[in-house]
């Protein structure tokens, strides 16, 4: 018998570089717009005032409680807060509702008369 050799294609150096460059791109534009956007300081959804940027001193770092408020006001007042928020409701809409008791509802729920 004749053995068959398996071929193996490879990709060319030049996409494959092109490729992380890219993907190192799009994450370092993500990392600057996150970092230097302006961030909103107050929630009309939630009608309330959003966390602010603690201020630093060393017994606060210490502490924890600069940390713990820092974690605090950076996931509170993320740039473009509201429509992360409606495309994650959204995203979680089309999961479907479990019920207690192991019912499981997906898409809209009808309307119910009274």
């Amino acid at each position: 018998m004749e053995q068959q050799e398996k071929t193996v294609k490879k990709t060319p150096r030049g996409l494959v570089i092109f490729n992380i460059v890219a993907i190192l791109a799009v994450f370092a534009g993500i990392t600057v717009f996150i970092n230097t956007a302006a961030r909103p300081t107050v929630s009309v959804e939630e009608k309330r005032k959003l966390a602010s940027c603690p201020r630093f001193t060393i017994e606060s770092y210490f502490s924890g409680e600069f940390t713990e408020k820092f974690s605090e006001y950076y996931n509170d007042a993320v740039p473009m807060r509201s429509n992360w928020k409606a495309i994650i409701a959204e995203i979680r809409s089309n999961f479907g509702i479990e019920i207690e008791g192991g019912a499981h509802f997906v898409g809209p729920l009808p309307e119910i008369e009274r």
